[in-house]
């Protein structure tokens, strides 16, 4: 794949793009606003304005671009529907039109229903029952089923790393607030590195139709993760919640690895908390 296009090229996108661009592949990356595209280009990064209420007539993907991956945010206040369904499905049929060959979906592993702290992998049931998982689990779906080009859907764990630091959060008393949630649920993370790695893997190596779960393979009970964290804060840990029975998920990355051929950078949190102190 010699040409991508990265469709929301944000705290994610960036890295992708960056990584693509090591290997030889001419990347664009859209965005929303201009002063965004400005900072794009500033990074090295050729950028192309997107409107993705209009996504299906944009000019942005009028060229003839191999591979595409989609990891677009709707933001603070933005219309979730549209932009985690709606859009993706209107910007890969568009695409598809100019020839596209591969489309790469970033979902997250939030479509996990379940809260038992059982093992699950690409095959588990993930049955949301509403909110943004059900609307990513519905695009999932809709992705999956076209048939104009080779559709792949990546699950990434919680996103961390240099800008976006639970070490950082501890730190501010407005953060701190938001870290409530069950002491004893298992949590499934992955550095921002490893994630960007694990989209670029299956732009190129991925196969059509298939799922990938993008987490570090080393689940942590959430009161574990935010020790750690404020240890290397140097701050108290947060007030957690000690009676709910939510006991979160465990998530395995196999398929990752092994098929794949990830090689983790990070492969438990807290060398990658460490990382970023």
């Amino acid at each position: 794949m010699k040409r991508t296009l990265i469709i929301g090229c944000g705290y994610l996108g960036k890295r992708i793009a960056h990584n693509l661009r090591e290997t030889g592949v001419e990347v664009c990356g859209t965005t929303r606003s201009q002063a965004r595209a400005a900072e794009l280009e500033e990074a090295g990064i050729p950028a192309a304005l997107l409107e993705l209420e209009t996504a299906g007539d944009a000019a942005a993907l009028e060229g003839e671009w191999e591979a595409a991956v989609y990891c677009a945010a709707p933001g603070r206040g933005g219309r979730e529907a549209l932009v985690f369904r709606d859009a993706a499905a209107a910007c890969r049929d568009r695409l598809a039109e100019n020839g596209l060959r591969r489309f790469v979906y970033v979902s997250s592993t939030g479509v996990y229903h379940q809260d038992s702290g059982e093992l699950l992998d690409e095959t588990s049931p993930a049955e949301p029952p509403e909110g943004r998982p059900a609307l990513l689990r519905e695009a999932e779906e809709i992705i999956l089923e076209g048939a104009a080009c080779d559709n792949i859907v990546v699950r990434l764990g919680g996103l961390y790393g240099p800008g976006r630091s639970p070490i950082e959060w501890l730190r501010r008393p407005d953060f701190r607030k938001r870290l409530g949630g069950s002491a004893e649920a298992w949590m499934n993370w992955i550095h921002i590195d490893d994630a960007a790695a694990a989209v670029c893997a299956a732009v190129n190596r991925g196969r059509k139709g298939e799922l990938y779960l993008g987490v570090d393979g080393a689940p942590v009970k959430r009161i574990d993760f935010y020790q750690c964290a404020a240890e290397l804060a140097g701050e108290e840990p947060p007030e957690l919640d000690t009676a709910s029975t939510d006991r979160g998920k465990r998530l395995s990355n196999r398929k990752l690895l092994e098929e794949l051929g990830v090689n983790l950078l990070y492969p438990d949190y807290r060398r990658g908390l460490e990382s970023i102190t």
